[in-house]
């Protein structure tokens, strides 16, 4: 039985979308300016030493760990891969300096509006070999033979309670579990996508509500997640 996922955490990647933008790609400079340069900023050229230009798009890399964020006409997104820079014990802290900084500090100092979505990746790998087996058996079942890899993708969506009460507010959260299980290995890689889409789209950043949605999404990873795992696979 796994008793914690943390144990299992290999990354995350956290994101906003919002109706493309075409007056950003001028500013795209100025952003990356004010993520890395701003006073006392989290996200420094420390964290990031290097800058990719595409096009309509500019990249702050680490090479050496992998970690990087993505600006561009109508995304914000940061990947975080824990090891020597990055502990799972820095979560809470990558967490709210993206709050502060990139949704409170670019996104509004930038007027962007039109919010489309947040979302909150988590990625796990489990070397756990009976949890392996038992996906592939539970899944495949008997129905086809010699099947020892797996890449699966699903998702689920339910209204948020906004949605139920508020006229003209149909909000709803998103979840999309990527499973990847290879012949070779012995270990499962699970990603779980949390997702909130504002619809209609969101005006400003306040309504964002960027905390509470990352509270909603480590909840249900802690309880549905967790249970779903325990019950379904791991359960003698």
């Amino acid at each position: 039985m796994i008793e914690d996922l943390n144990k299992h955490l290999m990354g995350v990647a956290i994101g906003v979308r919002f109706r493309a933008n075409f007056s950003i790609e001028d500013q795209l400079g100025s952003i990356v300016d004010q993520i890395i340069y701003a006073k006392n900023a989290f996200f420094n050229e420390t964290v990031f030493p290097l800058a990719e230009n595409h096009v309509n798009q500019k990249v702050l890399i680490n090479n050496v760990t992998g970690d990087k964020l993505t600006i561009n006409n109508s995304n914000i997104t940061l990947e975080i891969n824990f090891g020597e820079r990055f502990k799972i014990d820095n979560l809470d802290e990558l967490i709210e300096k993206f709050d502060s900084e990139i949704i409170d500090g670019v996104l509004k100092k930038y007027k962007i509006t039109q919010f489309v979505r947040v979302g909150f990746i988590k990625r796990y790998l489990f070397d756990i070999e009976i949890l392996a087996k038992n996906f592939l058996k539970n899944t495949i079942g008997s129905t086809i033979d010699g099947i020892n890899d797996i890449d699966l993708r699903f998702s689920k969506k339910f209204p948020v309670p906004t949605s139920l009460v508020k006229k003209d507010i149909y909000d709803y959260e998103n979840v999309i579990f990527n499973i990847i299980k290879r012949s070779d290995k012995e270990e499962i890689f699970i990603s779980v996508d949390f997702q909130k889409y504002f619809l209609p789209h969101l005006e400003s950043t306040s309504g964002i509500e960027f905390l509470n949605f990352i509270d909603k999404a480590n909840n249900f990873s802690s309880k549905n997640y967790l249970n779903w795992l325990n019950k379904n696979y791991l359960t003698t």
